[in-house]
């Protein structure tokens, strides 16, 4: 080895932050034992050892944790230079990476992409689903909207926007039972669970007047994708619990119908999710702002928390 490059100042940097080659290894998409091997040309190279191995746990030497120190400030750097050239043009471009739960990736697919790629034609724009809670070893993207925020200080949590998740039905399913009153009578019909990321499978919540209450819910359909939950509640598969903008457009075709007059409505809040640094990464903010005030996620909610 005759030179550092960045990408090895970037390998040391995650390797840290995830703990493991391995799991280092499967964040790039290298193979494992390649990973093992720069490492071990580095230390080569730099003649000191970075990583004490063991077999349960690996961790820095005292040689590492300066080296670490060098590498964060040299990738931020190098981050904070190449962002301000990117926003010094007139037209914002470069590569923006967003993470999304599949019912808001169903929902801002249409209208807020369609925008976004026509107002930024310059911005490389790559969007996935995403059925899981936010993951900090395993955060690879610029931005997520997720239900659930990241309990992590190197990210922010922003509020997005505020939606209610409300009971609804097919008018053939609620056809054939005695419909409920309230939502403790709901263990007594056929429902479809939605896993949400924010709570426990197969929990539904309730608003019990000031109160928030839970229901701890049994069924025989349980999914963890928003568009098979809601094809099987529209073919009349029992009642599910969904955010309001999923079924707006079900009732007004009266394909779906609203339970208890959606007075057990619950608000729940959408989150804006990326790593916190020093620079403003302008595409991401711009794809915020859009999805915000599309409105189609919900109310918009103001300030950043």
């Amino acid at each position: 080895m005759h030179q550092i490059s960045l990408d090895d100042i970037r390998l040391v940097n995650l390797i840290a932050k995830v703990g493991s080659f391995a799991r280092a290894a499967d964040a790039n998409d290298l193979p494992r034992p390649s990973v093992t091997r720069r490492i071990k040309q580095l230390e080569s190279y730099l003649g000191v050892i970075l990583f004490q191995r063991s077999t349960r746990r690996l961790s820095l030497t005292p040689e590492g944790e300066v080296f670490l120190q060098h590498c964060q400030t040299i990738e931020m750097e190098w981050l904070q230079a190449t962002e301000r050239m990117k926003t010094t043009g007139s037209e914002p471009s470069g590569k923006l990476r967003v993470s999304a739960l599949g019912l808001f990736n169903r929902t801002i697919a249409g209208p807020i992409l369609s925008q976004f790629v026509r107002q930024y034609p310059k911005i490389e724009l790559e969007l996935t689903s995403t059925w899981s809670a936010p993951d900090a070893s395993k955060f690879d993207f610029d931005l997520m909207f997720n239900t659930k925020p990241l309990d992590d200080k190197s990210f922010i949590s922003e509020p997005l926007t505020i939606t209610n998740r409300d009971f609804y039905a097919s008018p053939d399913y609620l056809a054939s039972i005695k419909i409920p009153e309230t939502p403790l009578e709901l263990n007594e019909f056929e429902l479809v669970i939605l896993n949400y990321t924010d709570l426990e499978n197969g929990q539904w919540l309730w608003q019990d007047g000031n109160t928030v209450r839970s229901l701890a819910l049994q069924s025989h359909l349980k999914l963890d994708e928003a568009e098979a939950a809601l094809q099987m509640t529209l073919l009349g598969h029992g009642i599910c619990w969904f955010p309001d903008f999923v079924c707006e457009k079900y009732l007004a075709s009266q394909q779906l119908v609203r339970l208890f007059d959606g007075k057990f409505a619950t608000p729940g809040t959408l989150w804006a999710i990326y790593p916190r640094t020093p620079y403003d990464n302008q595409r991401m903010r711009l794809f915020i702002d859009m999805a915000k005030s599309s409105g189609l996620l919900g109310k918009p909610v103001t300030g950043n928390s």
